[in-house]
């Protein structure tokens, strides 16, 4: 017979029933397999919270290095020169009288100044004329108490010695080639006097250079030239043949390219824009340099100077494209015009490395010559062509001694007109002082 079913039984069998469905995969793992995933799952989520909190952490540390620089030391160090920068591209007519570049402080210049040596004084801003619709350039004029530009920027004259000549010379081209120009202002007397052409790329900071050494400086001012068209001393010459205002236009733009300057000249470049300088139209010229207070320095030996401007006349130009022997040979004929005559003046340009090399060594043996080397705006004070220097074409190398009336040019050959706005180039006459009239009297031909 079969045993009775007890309520264990029906307990037991309700159990297994019941577990089909909901013990699933996780009961019907062994105990072992159960561990197994506990322990691993266990391991798994230290390790993501662990992955999480470096996460966590590294963040907050990348943050904090970025927020460290936010005390500004860098920032702080950087502002002057974004300053710099935007003062150089706005600067207003009295900083550029600074004559530095906008890129380089002007401490810089420091080493420049030469012990025992007076430098130049700084443009100063009650000199300055700002230029209308032109707020990056200035005009210089008298200062409010009668202070004159070619006092306050000339040189100091050395002592002379009782008996000696006085020699000036005025080295043209600075400015154009920065090597040699650095050469020439560091290496030659600061007695030697400098003339920048109004074009030259670097006239700022080579005349700050020369202003630290005590050279004072001219203003080489383009004009035509009696060779035009052969040479041409650019778009902005002055030409007696351009209209009144252009002629004005150009000059006050050639005044504003930079300040300090003592006085202008007609020496440019190796040319000396003759053909202008001898014309009426000079006129205007030195009646605006006159009410500025600036020196005129005429390049050109023997021709008159004209209009009330006060200045000098060279005696010599020098050709700077000779080898040694020909340099010496015109210092020595400059020292003897300067004996002769007590004082000369020489115009040399454009700079070469032998005629300055040649130059330097000669300004050594000046003082047991029983010469003293000046600037030129020492010689430079005469109101009108001294009486004295009436014949000093004959002290040219190239023109033979030849009386006053034989040696004036009735005509000189005609220039081209530079600057127009068409650039076709039309030729006149200059307007020279007539003896051309006298000869043409006395071959009229008399009645019988």
């Amino acid at each position: 017979m079969r045993p009775p079913i007890t309520n264990d039984d029906l307990h037991l069998a309700a159990e297994a029933l019941e577990g089909v469905t909901p013990a699933s995969l996780w009961q019907r793992l062994p105990r072992n397999g159960r561990i197994f995933v506990r322990f691993w799952g266990g391991v798994s989520l230290l390790a993501l919270l662990a992955g999480i909190g470096l996460q966590e952490w590294a963040s907050r540390h990348h943050s904090a290095i970025n927020t460290a620089p936010q005390n500004k030391p860098n920032v702080t160090e950087q502002a002057p020169v974004v300053a710099t920068a935007k003062e150089a591209a706005e600067k207003p007519p009295v900083s550029v009288a600074d004559n530095t570049q906008p890129d380089k402080p002007k401490s810089e210049f420091s080493s420049e100044i030469t012990p025992g040596v007076a430098p130049i004084s700084q443009p100063m801003p009650d000199m300055l004329e700002a230029v209308a619709g032109d707020p990056g350039h200035s005009l210089p004029k008298r200062g409010p108490n009668g202070e004159m530009p070619r006092n306050v920027y000339a040189a100091a004259v050395p002592p002379i010695p009782a008996g000696n000549a006085r020699i000036a010379i005025l080295l043209d081209g600075y400015g154009l080639s920065e090597e040699m120009s650095l050469n020439a202002a560091r290496n030659l007397p600061a007695m030697v006097s400098f003339a920048v052409p109004a074009y030259a790329p670097a006239r700022l900071p080579l005349s700050e250079t020369a202003r630290l050494r005590g050279h004072e400086i001219f203003l080489s001012l383009p004009m035509q030239p009696s060779t035009a068209p052969l040479d041409d001393e650019g778009p902005r010459a002055l030409g007696y043949d351009h209209t009144a205002a252009a002629d004005k236009d150009n000059l006050e733009w050639a005044l504003s390219r930079f300040n300090g300057y003592v006085g202008v000249t007609n020496a440019f470049s190796g040319l000396d824009g003759d053909a202008f300088a001898q014309s009426p139209d000079f006129a205007m010229v030195s009646h605006a340099l006159e009410s500025r207070g600036l020196l005129y320095l005429n390049a050109t030996p023997g021709a008159p100077r004209t209009g009330p401007v006060m200045g000098g006349d060279a005696s010599l130009t020098m050709d700077t494209n000779t080898d040694a022997a020909g340099v010496d040979g015109q210092l020595a004929r400059l020292v003897a015009m300067a004996k002769s005559r007590g004082t000369a003046i020489a115009v040399a340009g454009p700079m070469r490395p032998v005629f300055l090399q040649r130059l330097t060594e000669w300004t050594h043996t000046l003082s047991s010559q029983g010469v003293t080397l000046v600037p030129v705006s020492a010689l430079s004070r005469n109101a009108t062509l001294s009486p004295s220097l009436s014949d000093s074409r004959t002290l040219h190398v190239a023109v033979p001694m030849a009386s006053p009336q034989a040696s004036v040019p009735s005509v000189v050959p005609k220039p081209a007109k530079i600057g127009t706005a068409s650039g076709k180039r039309s030729v006149t006459e200059a307007p020279l002082d007539p003896p051309s009239s006298a000869p043409a009297r006395d071959n009229t031909p008399t009645s019988p």
